[in-house]
């Protein structure tokens, strides 16, 4: 398995200090990770293609991979217009990293409006995903579908998804501590859920996320077993990108550093 970055997680840099995208890749490179993710806030999205091509030239210099490239998309929108908006996003987006040879989109659901019927939400994330993946098949563009939004926030749910529309280029992106809302406010056995949940849609992965923050006296990211997660992934003969995501507040360098270093140590 390989280390990756998310740009997420300088989110408090690219905000706040002008941090750009191939800055980022230059701090990722001093860290010692092996690839990047892009968030979609954090690239110019007036002239993508541009911009992506920069980017693929700075990774084949500092020898990094790039893991993904989030689509940030919402799905389950009840108008008609802005779901088939968000269809002609993604695949335009698809078309573009796919010519400058990024092999993998992070994807979502999309979210729960008040007063929606949930079951018609899904429909409408289901009939979405239909009309991506010919352009995802035609591009050889892996779609990983995230446990990240609201609608389908269980793994049954992710799964029932992936099995609607059948597609090899449609898998999951597990992001185990989602599974837990709030899971640093939740004893122990609340959080065996996050493992739970992972287990189910592990053998659909392609790719995989890992949220950390502050660190226990063992050196181990705190309110998630990292060794049982590895476990999963290895059972399943997992060998892609994991992808550190910080969600502290402020600088994430410490903790993205001894992210590393911890998931070194494991693999």
């Amino acid at each position: 398995m390989n280390i990756s970055v998310s740009a997420w997680s300088y989110r408090y840099h690219f905000r706040n200090d002008n941090m750009g995208i191939l800055e980022f890749m230059e701090e990722v490179n001093n860290l010692g990770a092996e690839g990047i993710e892009i968030h979609p806030e954090f690239i110019d999205q007036d002239d993508l293609l541009y911009h992506l091509k920069k980017v693929i030239k700075k990774a084949e210099k500092l020898n990094l991979n790039i893991s993904s490239f989030i689509a940030a998309n919402d799905f389950a929108f009840a108008s008609s217009a802005k779901r088939a908006e968000e269809v002609r996003k993604m695949i335009e987006k698809i078309e573009i990293i796919a010519e400058v040879g990024i092999e993998k989109m992070n994807v979502f659901t999309g979210y729960h409006q008040d007063g929606q019927d949930p079951v018609m939400e899904s429909m409408r994330v289901k009939d979405c995903f239909r009309e991506v993946i010919p352009a995802a098949e035609e591009n050889d563009i892996l779609l990983c579908l995230e446990n990240h939004s609201s609608v389908h926030e269980d793994a049954d749910g992710l799964l029932s998804v992936i099995k609607y529309i059948g597609s090899g280029h449609l898998k999951t992106n597990p992001d185990p501590t989602n599974f837990c809302k709030n899971h640093t406010q939740v004893d122990k056995k609340s959080r065996e859920v996050i493992y739970k949940e992972t287990k189910k849609i592990a053998p659909y992965m392609g790719n995989a996320h890992l949220k950390i923050n502050t660190f226990n006296d063992n050196d181990a990211p705190e309110y998630v077993d990292v060794t049982k997660i590895i476990d999963i992934f290895k059972k399943v003969d997992y060998n892609g990108d994991i992808v550190l995501e910080y969600f502290g507040e402020g600088s994430p360098r410490e903790s993205i550093k001894n992210g590393i270093n911890y998931l070194e140590y494991l693999l």
